[in-house]
C-alpha cells in the first residue's frame, strides 16, 4: 500500500489558498466595475490595485504548480500498480518459506491471500482524491469564468469611455490649433488698423478668441489627465482580465488531465485485475490436472472467492464516474493529448517533481 496522506494535506492547502485568491480576486472586480458606471474618474491607488492583481497572479501560479504536482504525484502511484499486481502473483517470504516443506501449503497460503487482498483499495483511494481535486478545480474554474465575463465587460465599458475621452482630446488640440493662427491674424489687423471702430471690433474677437482658448487649453489638460488615468486603468485591468482567462485555460487542462487518467486508471486496474486472474486459473488448471475432482472443488471455490474480491468494486467505480468502458488503445491516444498539454502549460512543476516527490512508498 503507497501512502498518500499528503495529498490530503495539499488538497486543504490550495483550499485555503483559493478561498484568498476569490476574495482578492472580487475585490479588484469591483474597482473595476464601480470604475466602470462612474461618471467620473475616481481616485485609485495603482500601486495597491497593482500589488493585488500581482499577489493574486502569483498566489494562482503557486495554487496550480501545487495541483499539477498532485496530479504527477497519482500518476505515479498509478504507475506502481503494475509492481503492486505482480508482487502478488508471486510468492511472499513466508510463503517461500512454507513452499520449502509442502508447496501444495504455500500455493493455498497464496491463492488465499490473493482471495482476501482488498485489490481496489488503493484505486478507490486515487480516485476519490482525483474526485475531490477536480471538484475543486470546477469550483475555480466556474468562478474565474464569472469574474472574468464580468471583469470583461467593465474593461470593454472603460476602453470605450477612454475612446471618448481620446476623441474629444484630438477635437479640444484641433481648436486650439485653429485659434492659433486666428489671434494672429486679428493681432496683425489690429496693428495695421487705423479706424477705431474696426479696432474696437477686433478687440472684442480678440478678446473672445482668447477666452476660448485658455478654456480649450484647461480642457485639453483635463482631458490628457483623464486619459492617462484610464489608460492605466485600462493596461492594469487589462493584465487581470488577460490573466483571468489564462487560469481558465490552466484549470481545464488540469482538469482534462485528471479525468483521462481516471479513466486510465480503471482500465489499467481492470487489466491488471484480469492478468491476475489469468495466472491464478492457470494454476488452478495445472492443479486439476495433476490432483483430481477435490482439487477441481477448491479451484471452484478459490476463483468464486478471487471473483468475488476482484470484481466487487469495479462496477460502482464505473457508476461512480458515469463512463463505460473503452479501449485502452483510445485512452492512451487521449491521454497523451492530455499529457502533452499538461508538459506545455506545466513543464516546470515536471522538472522540479524529479527532485521532490508527494508519493513514497
Amino acid at each position: 500500500m503507497y501512502e498518500t496522506k499528503t495529498f490530503d494535506e495539499e488538497i486543504k492547502k490550495t483550499k485555503g489558498m483559493m478561498d484568498v485568491m476569490h476574495s482578492k480576486m472580487e475585490a479588484s472586480s469591483q474597482v473595476l466595475e464601480e470604475f466602470a458606471k462612474s461618471d467620473t474618474i475616481g481616485d485609485v491607488d495603482f500601486d495597491i490595485e497593482n500589488a493585488r492583481i500581482e499577489d493574486v497572479l502569483n498566489q494562482q501560479k503557486v495554487m496550480e504548480s501545487n495541483i499539477a504536482d498532485m496530479i504527477i504525484g497519482l500518476e505515479d502511484v498509478t504507475n506502481s500498480f503494475g509492481d503492486e499486481f505482480k508482487s502478488m502473483q508471486e510468492l511472499s517470504l513466508g510463503e517461500s518459506i512454507v513452499g520449502f516443506f509442502s508447496k501444495k501449503k504455500a500455493k493455498s497460503m497464496h491463492t488465499d491471500r490473493i482471495r482476501t487482498t482488498s485489490l481496489a483499495g488503493n484505486l478507490q483511494d486515487l480516485l476519490a482524491k482525483s474526485n475531490t481535486i477536480v471538484t475543486i478545480l470546477q469550483q475555480q474554474k466556474s468562478v474565474l469564468e464569472e469574474r472574468y465575463n464580468a471583469s470583461e465587460t467593465s474593461l470593454r465599458t472603460v476602453i470605450e469611455r477612454r475612446q471618448g475621452v481620446t476623441e474629444n482630446l484630438t477635437a479640444t488640440q484641433k481648436r486650439i490649433e485653429e485659434i492659433n493662427p486666428a489671434l494672429l491674424d486679428i493681432e496683425n489687423r489690429m496693428a495695421t488698423s487705423t479706424d477705431q471702430s474696426e479696432r474696437t471690433k477686433l478687440e472684442a474677437e480678440r478678446s473672445a478668441l482668447a477666452t476660448e482658448y485658455n478654456e480649450m487649453q484647461a480642457k485639453e489638460q483635463e482631458l490628457l489627465a483623464g486619459s492617462q488615468t484610464l489608460e492605466r486603468y485600462t493596461t492594469m485591468f487589462q493584465t487581470f482580465v488577460d490573466s483571468l482567462n489564462n487560469q481558465i485555460a490552466a484549470q481545464a487542462t488540469l482538469i482534462n488531465k485528471l479525468q483521462i487518467d481516471t479513466e486510465q486508471r480503471i482500465v489499467l486496474y481492470k487489466s491488471l485485475e484480469d492478468s491476475l486472474k489469468t495466472a491464478a486459473q492457470q494454476d488452478v488448471a495445472h492443479s486439476i490436472n495433476t490432483l483430481g475432482s477435490k482439487v477441481d472443488t477448491a479451484a471452484e471455490e478459490t476463483m468464486a472467492g478471487i471473483g468475488a474480491a476482484a470484481q466487487s468494486h469495479i462496477g460502482d467505480l464505473l457508476e461512480l464516474h458515469e463512463k463505460n468502458m473503452v479501449s485502452s488503445q483510445e485512452i492512451q491516444r487521449r491521454k497523451k493529448l492530455a499529457d502533452d498539454a499538461f508538459a506545455r502549460r506545466f513543464s516546470t512543476v515536471l522538472e522540479q517533481h524529479q527532485a521532490s516527490k508527494y508519493v513514497s512508498s
